[in-house]
């Protein structure tokens, strides 16, 4: 479980645990032995025998087919299907080659995928476990307009590690269920910033949303990078 630094309405914080929210599997998948199943990574082909390549061995599309269907190429009998174990990320140029010295920019599309802006990559620090806590904008959304209006890419579970931070998530998840709303969450020293959740990580937006039954409670924070917007 990891830790956010949060803070109320009335500006008072505290560090809780928060993590995802996970069903366990109802079905489960076994060999013929009664053996669990697992998830492998298998070779599927290296980059000579991509199509990039074959297209330039053979010059053509029409050469590569016939090649294809006659030497078949595209298949490293010696070494397809090998089971791969710990691998590591290698950058590479247009030659299929290693590069060295990269230099990394920040593209930002319109929404029919043209290029609206380029800049250098800035470093993002993660700000959920900072000097300021994550605080409430008063910004609260009803929970239907939030679902219609934000496409929310995870949604992880606020629990409490004592008595007092009980009361604290109740008092919120209670405020929250009452009123049928969501609060939107902000980071940074005046509130207003997004979201970043480790170092060099996507700003999110956050809303949180309370549930309560009884003296149980579910306080649940909703992330999301993505806005629907109606087309003009």
């Amino acid at each position: 479980m990891r830790k956010i630094k949060i803070a109320n309405v009335q500006k008072r914080d505290a560090e809780i645990v928060f993590g995802g929210l996970f069903r366990k599997p109802i079905i489960q998948y076994t060999l013929q032995d009664g053996t669990k199943t697992r998830n492998i990574k298998v070779l599927k082909s290296d980059l000579k025998r991509q199509y990039d390549a074959l297209f330039n061995e053979y010059g053509s599309d029409e050469s590569l087919s016939k090649g294809i269907l006659e030497e078949d190429p595209e298949i490293d009998l010696n070494n397809v299907g090998k089971i791969i174990g710990t691998t590591q990320k290698v950058l590479i140029n247009l030659d299929n080659k290693p590069v060295y010295k990269v230099k990394i920019t920040e593209v930002i599309y319109n929404v029919d995928g043209s290029i609206k802006d380029e800049k250098p990559f800035t470093t993002r620090n993660q700000n959920i476990l900072s000097e300021y806590p994550i605080s409430w904008t008063g910004k609260q959304i009803p929970i239907d307009e939030a679902y219609n209006k934000f496409i929310f890419a995870k949604k992880y579970q606020l629990t409490h590690n004592n008595g007092l931070t009980f009361d604290f998530l109740f008092a919120m998840a209670k405020e929250l269920h009452e009123k049928k709303v969501m609060m939107l969450l902000a980071a940074g020293a005046k509130g207003n910033e997004p979201l970043i959740f480790q170092e060099n990580g996507r700003p999110y937006r956050a809303f949180l949303e309370g549930r309560i039954i009884d003296e149980s409670y579910l306080l649940i924070m909703h992330i999301s990078n993505l806005e629907l917007k109606p087309i003009l």
